[in-house]
């Protein structure tokens, strides 16, 4: 039994060396001071992955980069960001389907996520009936658009990602941008700094589930 799960262990293992993590590269806008004029910043991104493709040759989908906007008040706050990683409610927003239907804070063919949060108070029972709803799918919740079944999330993810949803959805110190290309605004006179994280999720090796890995690429901009 135990040389049967070691040779278990040992094959994942070499699966998972088999898939390389992505390069992510955010091109524009570059490290620097706040951008003057009317503060509107353009962005790009480019993403390769030796396994999914290259962005440059339109082989990545746009909808699985993530652009994170975060404004933080002094050096230590920006040190303190490095250190986290991707929480589980929105990593499993971005590995399934939800950017086809939802945004962060503009109108999709479903709430965004800024409404969502804005709609239901951050209590248990909000985030385990959204994440019933989440599973099993509704209608008539949020209009004449019926939100479909999600059978693949287990209930306890779907409640992880409901739970971000609803302690993130609203915060006005972050926005988040889906796409490799784009732009965002920022207020005059601020002090402080905007850290820009730009990332991607690979799908993993072809012949094996799992081991799905993240690239990032971070640019800080600073107030004069």
């Amino acid at each position: 039994m135990g040389k049967t799960l070691g040779l278990i262990a040992a094959v994942a293992m070499l699966l998972w060396q088999d898939n390389h993590p992505p390069v992510v590269k955010i091109m524009a806008p570059k490290e620097g001071g706040l951008p003057g004029g009317d503060g509107q910043v353009h962005y790009v991104v480019s993403v390769s992955d030796k396994e999914d493709g290259d962005s440059k040759y339109d082989e990545i989908n746009s909808k699985e980069v993530l652009l994170e906007v975060r404004y933080v008040k002094n050096e230590s706050g920006i040190k303190a960001i490095l250190k986290k990683d991707d929480p589980p409610g929105l990593m499993m927003i971005r590995t399934n389907n939800c950017f086809n239907c939802h945004n962060f804070d503009g109108k999709g063919i479903g709430p965004s996520f800024y409404d969502i949060s804005k709609h239901y108070p951050f209590t248990a029972a909000n985030i385990s009936q959204v994440a019933r709803r989440v599973r099993e799918g509704s209608s008539g919740v949020w209009g004449k658009v019926s939100m479909p079944t999600h059978p693949e999330l287990k209930q306890e993810e779907a409640e992880a990602v409901v739970r971000w949803i609803l302690q993130n959805g609203a915060k006005p110190d972050v926005s988040y941008y889906v796409g490799m290309d784009g732009s965002f605004k920022v207020p005059k006179g601020l002090k402080g700094a905007y850290l820009l994280t730009a990332s991607y999720v690979d799908h993993g090796p072809k012949d094996a589930t799992g081991h799905r890995l993240e690239g990032q690429d971070r640019v800080v901009f600073r107030a004069p």
